[in-house]
């Protein structure tokens, strides 16, 4: 059978995050880092569920605030594979979805304005004058 470049990579990834939690497990104790794996995995299924709750309402808020849908397609994104990150038993797992979850968001577009041709608002103020 054929491994590729990132099977090789998830089976690295996988065992150095299984040596971390025994070496995590013998420094703060086998009770308390059970605890800290489920309580992980209950926060990751969270995080997945509230990511997909959130998702269309969401992305139709944005739209009609202007904001572009590849931004709230990667905020998602971002949050999902932080739930899934979490449920990965392993401290470099959970590091990485913290630093996914603290990603900052971009910035909104100004309030007052609104993206173009959208509603009546959007008519040209001008004189008219018909010559024949």
């Amino acid at each position: 059978m054929r491994v590729g470049g990132l099977g090789i990579i998830a089976v690295a990834f996988l065992a150095l995050e299984m040596v971390g939690m025994y070496l995590i497990g013998q420094r703060i104790g086998g009770l308390e880092t059970a605890l800290w794996l489920i309580l992980d995995v209950v926060l990751g299924i969270w995080v997945i569920r509230h990511a997909g709750a959130a998702f269309l309402p969401g992305l139709m808020h944005g739209l009609g605030q202007g904001h572009p849908p590849f931004a709230m397609l990667w905020a998602t994104g971002r949050r999902f594979l932080a739930g899934v990150l979490l449920i990965l038993p392993g401290a470099l797992s959970d590091l990485i979805a913290l630093v996914l979850l603290l990603w900052p968001s971009p910035p909104a577009p100004p309030a007052g304005r609104r993206p173009p041709g959208r509603g009546p608002d959007d008519a040209i103020e001008g004189e008219f004058r018909r010559e024949d």
